[in-house]
């Protein structure tokens, strides 16, 4: 299908398409009944696309969106001080929104960061909302996106390694002697949740380990679900000796949850992916898949700027190695 244009609406609506033009630009009067009338023409013809191309039409804004899935997330937050100040250095601000994992939000917030006209978006994406991000690079407008891939969705790319390293983790595991490996993952519709999830059921699989369900719990990378995991894990008949557990704010969880189970935190060993930042102040057996925040949002800004300042056109993927560290290692 054609995709529709703004005379589409204003026949439709049975208006001009100046008329049109004020009431989506909020310019210049026009009476409440008329604007009733178009913004339900808008709605019922699903006029989306049309809010980009007029963002690019407007002059330049100076302005970056950038939208993360999780602002109390130390990982999150430090990749996007890294990215604002490689902007600011270059004259942008950076507009932060939140979408909490939430698809919808991330909707809500993709429309509101188009309506204060970004210049350009870095994306840490829920796997949601393809279609609305095709037809935002489609307009022309630079998308980077940011830690997780979107299946379908052809950009620029910043990510980690997320199989290598877990699948080192999970040999070591196996190496330490233990046999029953709890694993809480994320939501595999974020790339890198399946990603970590399949590399660490392929290395156990390879290493003659049988992965039973009950010792599968799907979190979706808060506190909250690491918490709940390792309650549940830690009740079943035989409990896991060791976890993996895919993200920092799960892992944060898991100790929460063994502290409030009156459980030693020494009685499990975690492989975490993602750093604690307490955790060089204890000595439990933790290791850690170190990941490298700055260098991912140097990199990312870095292609963004080509994109604005230089007109580069050629799509990069860059892929930052994490690296597996044994921080706490204490034997069985």
């Amino acid at each position: 299908m054609r995709k529709l244009t703004i005379k589409d609406v204003a026949k439709h609506a049975g208006v001009s398409t100046a008329t049109i033009s004020r009431v989506l630009n909020g310019s210049g009067y026009v009476s409440e009944d008329v604007r009733r009338q178009v913004l339900a023409s808008v709605k019922e013809l699903n006029y989306r696309p049309n809010a980009i191309a007029r963002s690019l039409k407007q002059e330049k804004s100076r302005s970056i969106g950038m939208i993360l899935p999780d602002m109390s997330n130390p990982y999150f937050m430090t990749i996007a001080r890294t990215i604002q100040q490689r902007l600011v250095a270059e004259g942008y601000r950076l507009l932060f929104m939140d979408s909490d994992e939430n698809p919808d939000k991330e909707r809500e917030a993709l429309d509101a960061l188009l309506s204060n006209r970004v210049e350009g978006l870095l994306l840490a994406g829920t796997g949601g909302n393809k279609e609305q991000l095709r037809q935002l690079i489609g307009s022309g407008i630079p998308v980077v996106l940011v830690d997780r891939c979107v299946p379908g969705v052809s950009s620029d790319l910043v990510m980690e390694d997320n199989r290598g390293p877990v699948r080192q983790a999970m040999e070591y595991l196996v190496s330490a002697g233990h046999r029953h490996i709890g694993m809480i993952h994320g939501p595999k519709t974020i790339s890198t949740a399946l990603e970590r999830y399949e590399a660490a059921v392929r290395a156990l699989q390879e290493a003659g380990l049988q992965v039973g369900e009950e010792y599968v719990y799907s979190g979706d990378f808060s506190r909250k679900s690491g918490k709940q995991a390792i309650q549940k894990l830690m009740k079943l008949p035989v409990p896991p000796t060791a976890v993996f557990s895919a993200n920092n704010e799960m892992t944060f969880g898991l100790y929460l949850g063994l502290q409030e189970m009156g459980i030693g935190l020494d009685e499990v060993e975690v492989v975490s992916f993602g750093d604690l930042e307490f955790s060089s102040l204890f000595k439990h057996r933790l290791s850690v898949i170190m990941q490298h925040p700055e260098s991912i949002g140097d990199s990312a800004a870095g292609i963004l700027l080509d994109k604005l300042l230089h007109q580069k056109s050629a799509m990069e993927n860059r892929i930052i190695i994490p690296k597996f560290v044994q921080k706490n290692k204490l034997s069985l």
